[in-house]
C-alpha cells in the first residue's frame, strides 16, 4: 500500500468523493475531460494457484480523444487520488495503439515486461555471488533500478547461471527462494515483496460479494530428484517450490521459507466495491475478520472501482523428477572454493547442452597446480528402421570408445572418415535382444 496521509483515509472511500485521474504521455499531461474510459488488470497467480515466485505484471487500457495523442509516444505515467493529494499509479511501456476517426485506445504494460523480453547472462559475475549480487546484475543490464536490497535468503551464495533463461525466469526463482513475488512498484523499479501490508476493509462497501474456501499453509516441499527438503505437516495445504529453481541450494532456504509462510491463511473472494488506488497487488485485505489477497480487475469512472477476483486453490504436485536441460538449452556452472585448512584453491567451470558436457577444473595447493579438462560428447537417440548411422560434427578427437546398440543382431561396418583417429583396437560392440 502507498503511505497517504489520515486525511487521504478518511475520504478517497466516501461517496461524494471524486477520485483525480492524471495520465502522462512521454511527460505530456493529457486533458483530463478527453480520457473516456481506464482499465487495469492485477493477476498475481496463474490458474487460481497459489505458489511462490509469482512476477505479475499490471496491464493499463484506456481512451482517449484522438486529438489528444502526442506526435511520440511510448510511456504512460498514471497519476490519481485526491486533489490535494495526488499519489503515482504506475509508470508503463506502450504496447498498442489502436485508432479510428475520433478516438485512440492504448495498452500498456509495466516494465516487468522488459525481464521477458530478455535473456540473463551472469558470465561476468565472480562466483560464488549472493542472491541480492545476481539481482542487481540482472537490473542493471535490463535497465530497471532495483528497489529492494534486502529479503529472505539474499546473502546465500550461488555458482551457476543459464544464458539461455529468461531473467524473468530468473526474478521467479529468486522470488520464491524469497518466499514471495517480484512486481514493479509506482516509481517503476523492482521489488521483491514478501510481508504484505495488511488493510481493514468494510464489507458493506461491496455491492455484492461471494466467499470461497480457506487457504491455509502447513508444509513447504522441494525435490528435483536429487535433494528433497521438507518442513511441516499435511494437516493443511503444500506450497510446493519449482523443482526446476536452480538457486535452490540446501535444506537451509526451504526452512526458511517455511517460517515466512507457515501462518498464512487466505480465503478465496469475489467482490465489487470502490477501492483506494493506493492499495497494491498483493496486500492483504482484512473483509468482516477474514483475510484476502488483493487482486482483479480496476475500472475508472469518477472513482475506482474494483472486481476483485481472489480465487486461492492449493498447486499440486509436480512429478519428481530430475531435471535435464532440453537441446536448446545451455548450462553454464561456476564454482571457486578456497580450504584454507587444506592450503587448496579449486576452480571449476563446466558448460553442459543435451548432449555435450565441457569441464575446466584447476586444484592448486602449496606443492602443486592440477589441471583437468574434458570434454565429453554423448551421442543418443531412439530410431526405427535405419540401416546407417552418420555423426556429424563431432571434431577431430582420438575415439576411446564407440558403441551401438540395437533390438536385434545386425551386422556393423565403421567407416571413419580421413579426419577421424581411432585407437588400433577400437571395434562397433554389438549387443541383440
Amino acid at each position: 500500500m502507498y503511505n497517504t496521509s489520515q486525511n487521504y483515509k478518511d475520504k478517497i472511500l466516501n461517496d461524494s468523493t471524486q477520485h483525480e485521474l492524471n495520465i502522462y504521455i512521454d511527460d505530456n499531461k493529457l486533458e483530463p475531460n478527453h480520457i473516456i474510459d481506464f482499465k487495469s488488470t492485477l493477476d498475481l497467480f496463474n490458474n487460481n494457484e497459489f505458489c511462490l515466485g509469482c512476477t505479475p505484471e499490471i496491464d493499463i487500457e484506456f481512451e482517449i480523444d484522438k486529438r489528444d495523442l502526442p506526435e511520440t509516444y511510448n510511456e504512460v505515467r498514471v497519476e490519481s487520488g485526491l486533489e490535494d493529494e495526488i499519489i503515482p499509479i504506475g509508470k508503463f511501456t506502450i504496447q498498442s495503439i489502436e485508432d479510428d476517426e475520433f478516438k485512440v485506445k492504448i495498452k500498456a504494460t509495466d516494465y516487468m515486461k522488459k525481464f521477458e523480453d530478455n535473456k540473463y547472462d551472469g558470465s561476468d559475475l565472480t562466483y560464488p555471488a549472493t542472491m541480492l549480487q545476481v539481482l542487481r546484475d540482472i537490473c542493471t543490464k535490463i535497465g530497471v533500478e532495483l528497489g529492494s536490497t534486502s529479503f529472505l535468503n539474499s546473502d546465500k551464495q550461488i555458482s551457476v547461471y543459464d544464458n539461455k533463461v529468461s531473467a524473468r525466469t530468473y526474478l521467479s526463482y529468486i522470488a520464491e527462494q524469497a518466499a514471495g513475488f517480484a512486481a514493479i512498484g509506482r516509481d517503476g523499479k523492482l521489488y521483491i515483496k514478501t510481508g504484505q501490508d495488511i488493510i481493514k476493509f468494510d464489507i458493506n462497501l461491496f455491492k455484492d460479494y461471494k466467499w470461497g474456501d480457506k487457504f491455509k499453509v502447513s508444509r513447504v516441499f522441494y525435490e528435483d530428484g536429487i535433494q528433497n527438503y521438507k518442513f511441516g505437516d499435511e494437516t493443511a495445504s503444500t506450497v510446493y517450490i519449482n523443482q526446476n529453481n536452480m538457486y535452490i541450494v540446501d535444506s537451509e532456504q526451504i526452512e526458511n521459507i517455511y517460517n515466512q509462510i507457515k501462518d498464512l491463511e487466505v480465503y478465496s473472494f469475489e467482490g465489487e466495491t470502490i477501492i483506494d488506488p493506493a492499495y497494491d497487488i498483493g496486500d492483504v485485505l482484512i473483509i468482516d475478520g477474514k483475510k484476502v489477497i488483493y487482486q482483479g480487475e480496476l475500472e475508472y469512472a469518477g472513482k475506482f472501482k474494483a472486481n476483485i477476483k481472489s480465487k486461492i486453490q492449493a498447486k499440486t504436485e509436480q512429478e519428481s523428477m530430475q531435471t535435464k536441460s532440453s537441446s536448446s538449452e545451455k548450462i553454464k556452472r561456476v564454482e571457486s572454493e578456497i580450504s584454507q585448512i587444506d592450503g587448496k584453491i579449486t576452480q571449476l567451470a563446466q558448460e553442459t547442452t543435451e548432449h555435450e558436457t565441457k569441464l575446466t577444473k584447476q586444484e592448486q595447493d602449496i606443492e602443486s597446480i592440477k589441471s583437468q579438462v574434458e570434454n565429453t560428447v554423448e551421442y543418443k537417440r531412439e530410431k526405427n528402421g535405419i540401416t546407417e548411422i552418420h555423426i556429424e560434427d563431432a571434431g577431430q578427437a582420438d575415439i576411446l570408445k564407440f558403441e551401438v546398440q540395437g533390438n536385434k543382431t545386425y551386422e556393423a561396418n565403421l567407416f571413419p572418415r580421413t579426419n577421424l583417429y581411432t585407437r588400433a583396437r577400437l571395434q562397433p560392440n554389438q549387443k541383440g535382444g
